[in-house]
């Protein structure tokens, strides 16, 4: 079963990526008094669910590394992407009324929202000591775009379009609409977000892989956001958020399903599920995000990573039980029905 095979070969990013994290808890104690960190820290997981819970940023130090980055760099990658991840992390919670933690914060239980402030705070403060790290390694080119500024010029425009979302939208926009103006920066360019300081600092040498991992990263984060759709499809729906597969049934669903469809658009709550109400649509939903990813794994390979196209097709297969629609692989597509090209 891929998952064992793959974790195997990426264990050593996943023991650099627990190294980022002490390194994180490092800048924690230097930030905060030690009164309002716990001290038994994040919750210790076994190797799997370590991989599993963070298995993205321990992709990205593996594409690193098989690109020829050196570790020390690395390193400060891994800590920019985790900082990144945290204040992503950060503004969710507070725009979902949620928390997810990846400091260990000592505040009360019920102080979600301050937890999320601080979260957002620190992380801020820590790139600022990042970004010292890579000056003092004389890693920052002279005359060239600052880093702080290129990664704010990066993440702006996601940030822009969950505004656009926020309080609700008025009008189901096309498929097309749906990948071109939302997904393309709440998917793909959120992960791409990991590949702006390398394409800034490395050397010439490893530009053009760099470039095509990170257009490879960009067309998996798209298709991570078309499965997220299956998995929120009640909740956009009562928060009036767009979602690819509400959008494809509403524009090219069959007469009955666009009939469902309605139903649900009056009454969200308590609605039938997914799978056998739009089987139709939900099949080339999936078979849309799966050739996607697909697409990005073949950029990942052209760029010199490990992956093949079977174990990546495994890999996207693994990718729809993380995300939650484990009951939705009855319609993932046959390997002979996919391709690395995107329809």
């Amino acid at each position: 079963m891929f998952p064992l095979i793959a974790y195997r070969k990426l264990y050593s990013s996943l023991r650099e990526h627990r190294r980022v994290e002490d390194e994180i808890q490092l800048l924690l104690a230097e930030l905060l008094e030690a009164a309002h960190i716990r001290s038994s820290g994040l919750p210790r997981r076994n190797p799997l669910a370590y991989a599993q819970r963070h298995f993205f940023s321990i992709l990205f130090l593996s594409i690193y590394e098989s690109i020829g980055i050196p570790a020390e760099r690395r390193l400060l990658y891994g800590m920019l992407n985790h900082c990144l991840r945290g204040i992503v992390t950060g503004a969710d919670n507070l725009l979902d009324d949620e928390y997810k933690e990846l400091l260990p914060l000592n505040f009360p239980e019920p102080a979600t929202r301050f937890k999320s402030i601080m979260h957002l705070l620190l992380f801020d403060r820590m790139l600022f000591r990042i970004h010292e790290r890579f000056r003092n390694l004389q890693l920052l080119p002279s005359g060239s775009v600052s880093l702080d500024t290129a990664l704010f010029k990066a993440i702006v425009p996601i940030g822009a379009e969950e505004a656009q979302e926020e309080g609700g939208v008025k009008e189901i926009i096309t498929p097309a609409a749906v990948l071109d103006t939302v997904h393309m920066y709440k998917g793909g360019k959120l992960l791409c977000l990991s590949f702006v300081a390398p394409r800034l600092l490395e050397p010439p040498a490893f530009q053009t892989r760099l470039a095509c991992a990170d257009q490879g990263i960009f067309h998996i984060g798209v298709a991570l956001q078309l499965i997220d759709d299956l998995t929120d499809f009640y909740e956009d729906i009562l928060a009036d958020n767009h979602n690819y597969l509400v959008s494809s049934i509403f524009h090219q669903g069959s007469a009955e399903e666009q009939r469902q469809l309605r139903t649900i658009l009056d009454n969200p709550a308590n609605g039938p599920a997914i799978e056998t109400t739009f089987p139709a649509t939900l099949r080339q939903v999936m078979a849309k995000s799966v050739s996607e990813a697909l697409h990005g794994f073949a950029l990942l390979q052209e760029a010199g990573y490990w992956l093949n196209q079977q174990q990546a097709y495994d890999l996207v297969r693994q990718l729809f039980v993380l995300r939650g629609v484990k009951q939705l692989l009855p319609f993932f597509p046959p390997a002979t029905a996919t391709g690395p090209t995107p329809p």
